[in-house]
């Protein structure tokens, strides 16, 4: 018998095969959905956890003064990927993936604005800007706020969906993959 709340699929948590031990329920294509799309519950909650450490670790070394890497260009090419293809791999599902890139995506746009506004220590061509393509500033720390709502939802959302979705697709086939190689 399961915990209230908890699915009676979670045995197989360890596994990582997609159809050679699932519950007769999980045979049909939406089970396979429904799996793909929720995750299992586990890696899901990993993939959370270990995306909130790295947000509160980045924002303790922003605000410690350090360089952070995370909201600029490095981030979306190094570290999104790495946490998109990982969430495929280990089947974290593609909802947490594409929301874990999100907070990314919220966090880079927003935190560094956020921290200049509320210190007070906001300049047009400070480490407090949000990351964008041209070098222009807006006139006060709430102007660059603002900007980076407005950044985060014409560009950082959709682009977390677009490499959410391509990493945990490339994901799932190196595990694929290397189920095939061991087998």
């Amino acid at each position: 018998m399961s915990p209230p709340g908890d699915s009676p699929d979670n045995d197989r948590l360890g596994s990582d095969s997609l159809d050679g031990d699932l519950a007769d329920s999980d045979r049909s294509s939406s089970g396979r959905l429904r799996r793909h799309v929720l995750g299992d519950r586990r890696p899901r909650r990993l993939l959370l956890l270990s995306v909130g450490v790295l947000l509160a670790v980045a924002s303790v070394a922003f605000l410690a003064g350090a360089s952070v890497g995370l909201y600029a260009f490095f981030g979306w090419l190094v570290i999104a990927p790495a946490i998109a293809v990982a969430a495929g791999f280990f089947g974290a599902g593609l909802a947490s993936t594409v929301g874990s890139l999100g907070l990314i995506a919220v966090w880079g746009y927003t935190f560094p604005p956020l921290v200049g506004l509320l210190t007070g220590e906001w300049t047009g061509g400070s480490r407090y800007t949000y990351p964008r393509m041209l070098g222009f500033a807006h006139g006060s720390a709430r102007a660059e706020l603002m900007g980076g709502l407005e950044s985060v939802v014409e560009f950082g959302l959709p682009l977390a969906v677009a490499l959410g979705a391509v990493g945990y697709a490339v994901g799932i086939a190196v595990r694929l993959v290397a189920r095939r190689a061991a087998a």
